[in-house]
């Protein structure tokens, strides 16, 4: 079934709409115009369609709440896909059309065929499905609203509620666990015991309400509530997910405070939430970013902020000790400058956030300068980002170039497919090759100012321990392990200084070889180890332009001689030019010259 609004609105209950019902591959079933909403209801329950396909869901509730009370109405089984929601990327219904291939003129997308059009893209599995509903229960532990009676003081009174909550809230979290559900806990400490606790259970309430009932007894109360929301209904408003790598700062509890940071220190975002379950947190960041680290104010990390950073992929900062006020508020006062905090709650966050930041920041501009010193032209937050993530800035480099390429190559496969194809010399393939050499020399290159950079860093640390033997007096035992130590390091700092030497020289022969290539004094070849048809096979490298060296010449499958014939191969180098394989190539027509009589350089398995 295919829908597309008309006119009127969802909310002012006056919409109109095209409605297609048609069979996947085969002929039109139904179709209908100026339809209301009550009709489309009841089409889609006359002909029960596996798949109902719209361009824009709201069309048919106009706000979250509207929405998710018609798709309630339909029926059960009843698949909503949002077809210009590709892939997290929202495009326009014109351009899925064209991508599938079955509009070419799109002048005429009235809103009859834009419904038919719908339903083909919603029977081939185009978009997304706004169908899918994330059931959540949330259960309240709280005080009755009474005084204190029987005789008892207000404060005796006080603790045995506090005592009470607190025995109830850990029989919970203790049922909780036996069932393996997953779920956040927040509560409210005072003297004596809680003085409320909030569970966010991730199952539905008939699950949740086997093990948790619901109680009003003389001093506390205990409700169970569920929570329907709908998991793609934010996507399909059209909201933006970036991809910005974020430190995050949380300050977890009943009300919970969440601060965000990007990788130069600039707040993006400050706030506190109330009794805010994981979802909405993770949703709320997502539209900032992608966290890579999540930090808190506490050496000891709290279990709803390690279930956090693992839902978001993200790692953990803690400080060495636990943040006084008087730490978190000159951290903000130092950073936040005219950004206005509510509550403790999102000053502890951005505390938490800035403390972070400032442990890392030292590497992040280390990062920095190093890609401003060699000008790649790269997504420096995604190398930061890497980086951060556990990547030598070698890896990130090589990852980021790896996918600068690949975007370079994804378009000119679109340019092909729009029909702007070039056309090429012969001695393209020879481009390519010199361009992956090119490549190689600047990986090495990389390496090398990377081998460089950890060469310092040792013979500075050599020099420190040298100068903190001579100043210090310690035991005999302590000035031996130093030793040592400085020992190992020297033989590092040897080991390092040997490898960039060899890097060195072979940068020193990949630039030569480059030029030779260039030149034309140098052709690239194959070499194979013996010639069989499964080593042809598998050595894709071989092309109708190459050269192929031979390195056992008393071994060799007849067929694969054949093979070398067909591809078109102009010569083969051999130890032995009098051999039965020699002797085979001649009557094929292909020269078997002798290797002796050649230069053969091999750079990464390329002669």
């Amino acid at each position: 079934m295919g829908v597309d609004i008309e006119s009127g609105s969802p909310e002012g209950g006056n919409a109109r709409y095209s409605l297609v019902v048609i069979k996947c591959g085969g002929p039109l079933v139904y179709k209908a115009e100026s339809s209301s909403l009550a009709r489309l209801i009841r089409v889609a329950w006359d002909y029960r369609p596996r798949r109902l396909g719209v361009d824009n869901v709201y069309e048919l509730g106009g706000d979250e709440r509207r929405l998710s009370k018609v798709l309630s109405l339909l029926p059960p089984d009843l698949e909503v896909f949002q077809v210009t929601l590709v892939d997290g990327v929202f495009l326009d219904v014109r351009e899925v059309a064209r991508r599938a291939g079955i509009v070419e003129d799109f002048s005429k997308m009235n809103p009859l065929r834009t419904s038919f059009v719908t339903a083909m893209l919603a029977c081939m599995g185009y978009g997304t499905s706004v169908r899918s509903v994330e059931e959540k229960t949330v259960v309240y532990v709280s005080k009755l609203r009474s005084h204190s009676s029987g005789g008892w003081s207000q404060q005796r009174y006080q603790r045995r509620v506090r005592a009470a909550i607190y025995n109830v809230a850990t029989s919970i979290k203790e049922a909780l666990d036996r069932m393996g559900l997953d779920y956040d806990y927040y509560y409210k400490e005072s003297r004596g015991g809680l003085e409320s606790a909030i569970f966010t259970v991730y199952a539905p309430r008939d699950v949740v309400r086997s093990l948790v009932k619901e109680v009003r007894g003389p001093d506390y109360i205990v409700k169970v509530k569920p929570v329907y929301r709908s998991r793609l209904l934010m996507a399909a408003r059209g909201e933006s997910f970036q991809s910005k790598p974020l430190i995050v700062g949380v300050d977890p509890g009943v009300t919970t405070g969440v601060a965000l940071v990007d990788l130069e220190g600039r707040i993006l975002h400050v706030t506190s939430i109330r009794a805010a379950d994981r979802g909405s947190i993770v949703e709320l960041i997502s539209r900032y970013g992608k966290p890579v680290v999540v930090s808190v104010d506490v050496s000891e990390v709290p279990e709803s902020v390690r279930k956090l950073a693992t839902q978001l992929g993200a790692s953990i900062y803690t400080p060495p000790h636990d943040l006084s006020v008087v730490e978190k508020r000159d951290l903000v006062e130092r950073f936040a400058g005219e950004v206005k905090l509510r509550d403790s709650h999102e000053r502890d966050a951005l505390a938490a956030a800035y403390r972070a930041y400032l442990s890392l920041r030292e590497k992040l501009e280390s990062v920095e300068e190093k890609l401003r010193d060699m000008g790649a032209e790269v997504d420096r937050e995604e190398v930061k980002r890497w980086v951060l993530e556990g990547l030598s800035l070698a890896e990130a480099l090589e990852r980021a170039l790896e996918k600068a390429i690949e975007d370079v190559g994804s378009k000119r496969g679109e340019a092909r497919r729009e029909g702007r194809r070039v056309q090429q010399v012969d001695v393209t393939e020879y481009i390519v090759e010199i361009e992956r050499l090119k490549a190689q020399r600047d990986s090495l290159e990389a390496r090398v100012r990377e081998l460089e950079e950890s060469l310092k860093d040792y013979e500075r640390r050599l020099r420190d321990m040298h100068s903190s033997i001579k100043v210090e007096i310690a035991r005999d035992a302590e000035i031996a392990r130093l030793k040592s130590r400085v020992e190992v390091l020297e033989r590092e700092v040897d080991r390092l200084r040997v490898e960039k030497e060899k890097l060195e020289e072979e940068l020193a022969r990949v630039a030569k070889t480059i030029t030779l290539v260039s030149s034309g004094e140098l052709i690239v070849a194959r070499r194979i180890s013996i010639l069989t048809v499964r080593n042809l096979r598998r050595d894709e490298g071989v092309k109708t332009w190459d050269v192929v060296v031979v390195d056992n010449a008393n071994m060799f499958e007849i067929e694969a001689v054949g093979e070398l014939a067909k591809m078109g191969v102009k010569a083969v180098l051999l130890q032995d030019v009098s051999s039965p394989l020699a002797n085979a190539l001649r009557e094929r027509l292909i020269p078997a010259l002798d290797v002796k009589h050649y230069k053969v350089d091999e750079i990464n398995g390329v002669c």
